[in-house]
């Protein structure tokens, strides 16, 4: 095989000359189109960031939080592309890493909360990411023992029982369900109702994060200016649900058009006053993340969906009053292998690994063996709890691995539900019951 030089040189001289005359013709397109493919972020870049902490000195399990404060924002969408990121070390040497949240639609104010857990001096580091952009900062704080009831824990030494850290005292929790609490536009009848059940001794509910229901829930459900069971943790894109006929007895409300790439950030703000002030009652929040009757999901497994669970972990992990709930009735809409591996990455992504657990309608759908899994969260309206109890008892043993059980909606009192015989939901029975 024969090559000819001579040939290749002139077509080499030809393209050098073609490159050269038409070089800055086209270099601003390639680099245009580069860009484009790159992405619109690739050169976004705020003016700067500015920090804040909230207090010099805190009580341990108490939370404190620093802020960044971005001069011309100009994420397209702050919620995904860009992250605020900490460190905090404590005399010791102990560190742990913490991950903030956006806590503002147009990217301006982004939030970074630690709940300390023991006593001493601080030192933390902050950085805010954007692309190739980046913002370092760095402080101290202090941390005094302040006797705050802390998380709830499993007993090590009574392992069927629940124990407060920070206290070692035990914790017995008489509760009670309010799933659309946040619902009441109105926070003084937000305030009002965990002061009336905190007098009458109640010490948990649980409250849904995300989740819609029927008009017919037992009984009508009657939403009006005040109150809704219309929760958004995410922001519409339509002006509104839209309203299709269920059951005969039923309409339900679907399709609000939800972005779930976003967040309602109001919404969630309201959801963190409802659990402060609860907190300074020593009432524990169950944070269920989602509703079966709602019908409105992120995608099983997609990116929304964990999208949510790490910004619920973000913005709520840092309060020491919440356990974790994957959903109520849950095996109505997922299935056990998705219960597994969404609480396997709860526990993941949560530094302060608060319980949590799942509420499914039958007993078996537990993942009881599983280290994510705190207790079990179930429903059984029979009127033989002892022995109910019992038998909790010895599927957990069966399972090799000790929790506490707990079957936290055995009926509602009088009129729930309608096909009861009449008395057999009377305040009556349900306190004989407890």
């Amino acid at each position: 095989m024969s090559l000819d030089v001579s040939n290749m040189a002139k077509t080499t001289n030809r393209l050098l000359l073609f490159r050269e005359h038409y070089h800055h013709r086209f270099f601003p397109f390639t680099l245009v189109c580069a860009l484009a493919l790159w992405g619109q972020n690739a050169l976004a870049a705020p003016k700067g960031v500015s920090y804040s902490l909230s207090a010099g000195s805190i009580e341990a399990y108490d939370y404190v939080e620093i802020t960044a404060t971005v001069d011309g924002p100009d994420a397209q969408n702050p919620f995904e592309d860009a992250t605020l990121q900490g460190s905090f070390e404590n005399a010791d040497g102990s560190q742990r890493s913490v991950t903030g949240f956006c806590d503002s639609a147009d990217g301006r104010r982004f939030v970074l909360r630690f709940l300390p857990s023991k006593s001493g001096a601080y030192k933390y580091s902050v950085t805010y990411q954007q692309g190739p952009f980046r913002s370092v900062s760095s402080g101290t704080f202090s941390v005094t023992d302040g006797q705050r009831r802390g998380l709830i824990r499993v007993d090590p030494q009574f392992p069927w029982h629940f124990v407060w850290e920070g206290t070692g005292k035990h914790y017995f929790f008489n509760g009670t369900t309010a799933y659309w609490l946040v619902g009441w536009r109105d926070e003084h009848v937000i305030q009002y109702s965990l002061d009336r059940l905190h007098r009458l001794k109640i010490n948990r509910l649980r409250v849904t994060l995300a989740g819609r229901t029927n008009v017919w829930y037992g009984e009508p459900v009657m939403m009006d200016s005040n109150w809704t069971v219309f929760s958004t943790a995410w922001p519409r894109n339509t002006p509104g649900d839209i309203m299709h006929q269920g059951l005969a007895y039923s309409r339900v409300f679907a399709n609000p058009g939800f972005d779930y790439s976003r967040f309602d950030v109001a919404y969630w703000q309201k959801f963190e006053r409802m659990l402060r002030y609860a907190r300074e009652r020593d009432m524990i929040i169950s944070v269920v993340l989602d509703m079966n009757d709602s019908g409105v999901h992120p995608a099983a497994g997609s990116e929304d969906e964990r999208r949510f669970i790490r910004y619920a972990v973000a913005r709520l992990g840092a309060f020491s009053n919440i356990t974790w709930d994957l959903g109520d009735d849950l095996d109505n809409y997922r299935d056990d292998q998705w219960a597994h591996e969404t609480g396997t990455l709860l526990e993941e992504l949560d530094p302060y690994k608060h319980l949590a657990t799942s509420h499914p309608v039958h007993t078996v759908h537990q993942d009881r063996a599983s280290g994510w899994f705190g207790f079990t969260s179930y429903q059984d309206w029979s009127r033989q709890q002892h022995q109910l109890m019992l038998e909790s008892r010895k599927l957990q043993e069966k399972a090799g691995r000790i929790i506490p059980q707990t079957n936290e909606e055995y009926g509602y009192e009088d009129h729930y539900p309608v096909w009861a015989i009449p008395g057999s939901d009377s305040n009556d029975v349900l306190r004989r019951t407890a």
